[in-house]
């Protein structure tokens, strides 16, 4: 196990990686809304960067309140118990983002198998009504 002071220090690591990574795709998306000003067209990839910066950005504004309040950081992690996505993509640590791709690849699955078997309980109505 880690020290109290060793979790201190990585997770004030991790706030500062994801504020500058925030940063970073804040300057990106300034390009692109520049870009999008000036007429030109993004391709889908940039778009959906651009889209998902901005949701980002709207998702700083309730965690600011957090770290702007003296002493209210301490109920974040009751917030994100409440609301998870609430942080924005770039403080998403590798464990949260590996356990929300598993649960989107389980819906897909079962949206899969579902239309798997509507498909052939159809195909075998098909056959049931010709023969």
């Amino acid at each position: 196990k880690k020290s109290v002071g060793q979790r201190i220090v990585d997770e004030l690591k991790h706030y500062y990686h994801g504020f500058r990574l925030l940063w970073i795709d804040t300057k990106i998306a300034a390009r692109m809304l520049w870009r999008i000003l000036h007429g030109n067209t993004l391709s889908r990839r940039e778009r959906r960067q651009f889209l998902r910066i901005c949701a980002d950005l709207f998702r700083l504004v309730p965690f600011l309140v957090f770290l702007i309040v003296p002493f209210m950081e301490f109920l974040l992690p009751v917030a994100l118990k409440l609301f998870p996505n609430m942080l924005p993509s770039t403080f998403e640590t590798k464990s949260k983002k590996e356990e929300r791709l598993k649960k989107e690849l389980r819906v897909k699955l079962e949206l899969a198998k579902f239309l798997q078997d509507t498909i052939e309980e159809m195909a075998l109505k098909n056959k049931a009504a010709k023969g």
